[in-house]
């Protein structure tokens, strides 16, 4: 009985304590009440505005409650498109995960939408957001030029097709300048067959790398350095035919003068 009193006047002393703190405290709701007051037009310039100030997050508080609430209506689908960018304005390798993924998810769900190239255009740009260095691992840069031309064959008329062209030529280029610069390293170290056989490479799968000129330099000096120099002159006379204006224009000229006096 004792015990049973101590238990009952302990049970007591916690409800007044309760109520001198006002009792136990509510529960927030887990929508912003401002996001139920608000049309989904307001919601979405609201959205805009935040996104315009670099406000991701917020922004994307905005977003999401319109496609929650409607992802068959227009609206909610540009919506779900806009949460996708918030990811990808935040750029960090994490955000560019979740970026990636939520533009397959439109594409999935959405895939006669008239902004699907767009969604197809990010999902490469991710990849080519992450892109290393030429001297460093290319597998973020082959990535992104498997995407571009997926989005190319998928799409080939869509109005975003010039800017997809365009970053897919600087993948390409950069997958170019990488073996390009294995290549300067095997000349470097007068290792001219390994050289040439990457210069081909470079010839053979990269027609518009835009340091083409470099590359028929760089390949009449290796064939030179072999003793070739019926072949390397062709090069050089390359150089001069179809880059007259490059610097290495010059410098093929000095390479074919001392040809002629040796």
């Amino acid at each position: 009985m004792k015990r049973t009193g101590i238990v009952l006047l302990a049970a007591i002393a916690l409800s007044l304590a309760a109520c001198r703190h006002g009792g136990p405290r509510p529960i927030r709701p887990a929508v912003d009440p401002e996001l139920t007051k608000l049309s989904k037009e307001q919601l979405f310039d609201r959205g805009e505005d935040q996104f315009a100030r670099k406000r991701y997050a917020r922004a994307r508080t905005y977003y999401s409650y319109i496609y929650e609430n409607h992802p068959n209506d227009p609206l909610g689908r540009r919506a779900l498109l806009r949460v996708a960018d918030t990811y990808y304005a935040q750029g960090d390798p994490v955000n560019l995960v979740e970026a990636q993924y939520k533009y397959r998810d439109f594409i999935n769900r959405y895939p006669g939408s008239d902004r699907a190239d767009y969604a197809m255009l990010q999902i490469a740009m991710v990849a080519y957001k992450q892109m290393e260095k030429p001297d460093r691992d290319q597998q973020k840069t082959r990535e992104a030029v498997e995407k571009f031309n997926d989005m190319i064959h998928t799409f080939p008329n869509s109005a975003l097709r010039p800017e997809a062209d365009k970053r897919l030529q600087d993948a390409l280029d950069r997958l170019a300048k990488h073996e390009h610069i294995v290549a300067r390293f095997y000349i470097k170290r007068h290792s001219f067959a390994s050289a040439i056989q990457r210069l081909n490479y470079i010839i053979d799968t990269y027609p518009n790398y835009r340091e083409r000129d470099a590359v028929f330099y760089d390949m009449g000096t290796a064939l030179a350095g072999m003793g070739r120099k019926a072949e390397a002159r062709l090069y050089f006379e390359r150089v001069i035919s179809e880059f007259p204006k490059s610097n290495y224009a010059d410098k093929a000229k000095r390479w074919l003068d001392q040809m002629k006096t040796a």
